[in-house]
């Protein structure tokens, strides 16, 4: 996590010579109003919980202490940024994250959605996010419009494991799938499901 790019981390090539893992999440932030530092960077993480998000909630700027208010009080000493995303994970782990996760995020999503709503302020919800507990990833592609941020998924023969990804890592490279709005893909070793994800939102 920085909040300088990858290949000019004088460290990184040392620590991809260090660290093996059978999962990977990483992220290139583009901001959307918060300001740039290392506690704005992806992922977020809680436990075996790590949080990527790729989107915005409209308007988040004008509610952003409503939104604070609803992360639950035992995991907001875990607030150190001020990105809607971190809050959205946060509220989410409130939400029952750690038992349900894909009605969590659910929850999570509509409540947000439902505040952006109100303030009036377009696009309303974008969210395109990956959670991981080390075993499951759950790749998640969701708007309250028609414009949800896209999602490819890959499966390698070579690495033999998946590859998600917001655009196609190699332009004209076949084999990429795309996800489905409207749904939350779950990956669990070679296999992966479906299942649709809908947030109710009310914006009263």
């Amino acid at each position: 996590r920085d909040v300088f790019p990858a290949w000019s981390d004088p460290n990184l090539k040392a620590l991809c010579a260090q660290v093996r893992s059978h999962a990977f999440i990483a992220h290139v932030r583009a901001s959307t109003g918060t300001a740039i530092s290392r506690n704005n960077c992806h992922p977020f993480t809680y436990g075996r919980y790590s949080f990527v998000h790729n989107g915005q909630v409209g308007g988040y700027d004008g509610f952003r202490k409503t939104a604070d208010m609803m992360i639950e009080e035992s995991y907001y000493p875990h607030r150190k940024g001020a990105t809607d995303s971190e809050a959205l994970f946060l509220i989410a782990l409130g939400e029952g994250l750690e038992a349900d996760p894909v009605g969590a995020m659910a929850r999570a999503v509509a409540q947000l959605e439902a505040l952006a709503r109100r303030s009036g302020v377009l696009p309303f919800m974008r969210f395109s996010a990956a959670l991981c507990d080390g075993e499951r990833l759950y790749a998640f592609r969701y708007a309250s419009d028609e414009n949800a941020p896209t999602l490819y998924n890959r499966w390698s023969e070579s690495r033999k494991g998946w590859a998600i990804v917001s655009e196609p890592l190699v332009d004209g490279e076949g084999g990429w799938h795309a996800q489905e709005a409207g749904t939350v893909a779950i990956f669990v070793g070679t296999k992966v499901s479906f299942e649709r994800f809908a947030p109710e939102c009310s914006s009263d």
